[in-house]
């Protein structure tokens, strides 16, 4: 059994709690539990207190800017409050920034140790590995405090905050292996309960299998299952009504099949059955292509009804000369982004995501959390205006691009890569330094 710390570990080790909210002061946790036949013990740490909740959102928001940003060598990536908070999904306001804040603080300080072992019958004796590791392994967050006398009391974050993370090697390999895209975005956004979009992380993690493919079923103990969920310290009354607020939410958007219970207590078990299965000609078309097989399976689960126009627009880009930095990572943006690649979803297999009631909850969403005007940029106007205003601010700034390089500006723009805010902040800064030129090869590298 290969055993390797990543961001599917995190996720198994119960890291980021299902809950939505945990007790003052719990900065330090340990819990043991089985599942199938992987045995864990999680010891963990957490200075600003352990991860939760929406702080998963964040995180995913982090992997997906990581990922669009082409996985630097570095492992770090510079980026806005603003941005985050809308790759999360999360409305652009005062409470969201506060509470962004903190999520970052609480991912930057988690650490823990992981022993994860199997039984060999063969050589009698149990086999594993023990792992200490984290998330962030620097982090520096541009933020104030409102308050002469108070310098140090209730820091803040604008929307143009400029925030600074590097991973730890680890975890960044893990990003540029795509792992965390057999997450599927559309659901997590139809999601809007915390809770369910934690245990949807949880259950996608533990789907997979030794050989790479998705479970169908899988069966828990029950006590095991609240602690990789996070559960440990709720009674069992609370922790199932926290798991079956969550089952509802994810039974409703056609991720579950079914959820049944066997026994009482903790020493019962909790048995899914999952909607979806892939077709497995649709899986080796991906493969073909690079993709994975965890991420082939999710993708022709999530969306059967795009592989074959999405493949078919890869295969007429490449016909005409295009070369992909990435040939699996632009396969997965094609199935997932429709839109943005130009197809239309094939009408004979249409998915959850894809019904005119989803999309109609979706914009729902939209309208109940409205963008914000972030420093004289209206984020909700389309991307043609964004990246005119854009450049005519980089004008203004002194800097003229070409064709090419205004191309690059709307691919970053549209990939939500560039806060057009931010940017002109930092040309400024440049300009004044007598750097512009070397900011503006790495805006568009």
């Amino acid at each position: 059994m290969e055993i390797r710390i990543n961001e599917l570990d995190l996720t198994r080790a119960g890291i980021i709690s299902v809950q939505r909210e945990l007790l003052l002061g719990e900065t330090s946790w340990e819990t043991e539990y089985t599942v199938g036949e992987v045995m864990y013990k999680v010891t963990g740490s957490a200075f600003h207190g352990r991860p939760r909740g929406r702080d998963a959102d964040v995180l995913l928001a982090l992997q997906t800017f990581f990922f669009r940003s082409g996985c630097p060598d570095s492992n770090t990536i510079d980026l806005s409050a603003s941005q985050i908070l809308a790759l999360s999904g999360h409305a652009r306001n005062g409470g969201y920034y506060a509470g962004l804040r903190e999520s970052l603080l609480r991912l930057g300080s988690v650490k823990w140790t992981m022993v994860r072992t199997r039984w060999s019958e063969k050589e009698k004796r149990h086999k594993g590995d023990t792992t200490t590791t984290g998330i962030v392994a620097e982090m520096r967050v541009v933020d104030q405090a409102t308050g002469a006398h108070q310098p140090f009391e209730n820091r803040e974050l604008k929307g143009a905050s400029s925030i600074c993370i590097t991973f730890v090697p680890s975890f960044a390999a893990s990003i540029r292996d795509g792992l965390f895209q057999i997450l599927d975005g559309e659901l997590l956004a139809r999601l809007t309960q915390p809770q369910a979009r934690s245990l949807y992380r949880v259950l996608q993690a533990h789907r997979l299998t030794v050989g790479g493919s998705l479970a169908g079923e899988l069966k828990f103990n029950l006590g095991h299952w609240f602690n990789a969920c996070g559960l440990e310290g709720d009674r069992t009354d609370n922790a199932r009504r926290t798991l079956d607020q969550a089952h509802e939410h994810l039974q409703k958007e056609g991720y579950l099949h079914s959820v049944t219970y066997e026994g009482r207590g903790k020493s019962g078990t909790v048995n899914y059955r999952f909607s979806a299965t892939p077709e497995p000609q649709m899986v080796e078309r991906l493969m073909e292509r690079g993709v994975s097989r965890p991420v082939s399976e999710a993708l022709a689960a999530d969306h059967p009804n795009r592989i074959e126009p999405a493949l078919t627009v890869i295969e007429e880009r490449l016909a005409s000369g295009w070369k992909p930095r990435s040939m699996a990572a632009s396969v997965v943006d094609a199935v997932r982004n429709p839109a943005k690649w130009g197809y239309a979803a094939s009408p004979a297999r249409l998915t959850s995501a894809d019904k005119p009631e989803a999309t109609a909850r979706v914009q729902k969403a939209a309208r109940a959390e409205p963008e914000q005007v972030l420093e004289g940029f209206e984020q909700a106007l389309p991307l043609e205006r964004r990246r005119d205003d854009l450049l005519a601010a980089l004008r203004g700034v002194g800097y003229k691009l070409n064709s090419e390089q205004q191309t690059r500006v709307g691919e970053k723009l549209s990939q939500g890569l560039l806060e057009p805010s931010l940017v002109i902040k930092q040309a400024l800064e440049a300009r004044q330094s007598k750097k512009l030129e070397a900011y503006l090869e790495r805006l568009l590298s």
